[in-house]
């Protein structure tokens, strides 16, 4: 396993963290029961409330994902925007 893919898994834990919380806010204010689907409308509360969080879930990784790539696909020479000019010159 390369460096690049350990890192794709490790930001599966913070996503995981971030989904928590999003699906707290989410689910306080939206019943999914009463806004599911015709076709989910008769599934277990449980199955529709895992099915949101493992979604956020899931979209959360993605983000952390995508940063993770494009950072991978910076050109090179290239330095961080919050890194300072002259540290970058001096290899700090």
């Amino acid at each position: 396993m390369s460096r690049g893919d350990a890192d794709y898994l490790r930001a599966l834990w913070p996503a995981f963290l971030v989904a928590l919380a999003a699906s707290a806010v989410m689910f306080s204010v939206l019943d999914p029961v009463r806004h599911a689907p015709p076709a989910l409308a008769h599934w277990p509360p449980a199955v529709l409330y895992s099915l949101g969080f493992f979604g956020q879930w899931l979209a959360c990784w993605a983000a952390s994902a995508l940063n993770l790539w494009l950072l991978a696909r910076r050109p090179p020479g290239a330095h961080d925007v919050f890194e300072d000019a002259d540290d970058a010159e001096e290899g700090r």
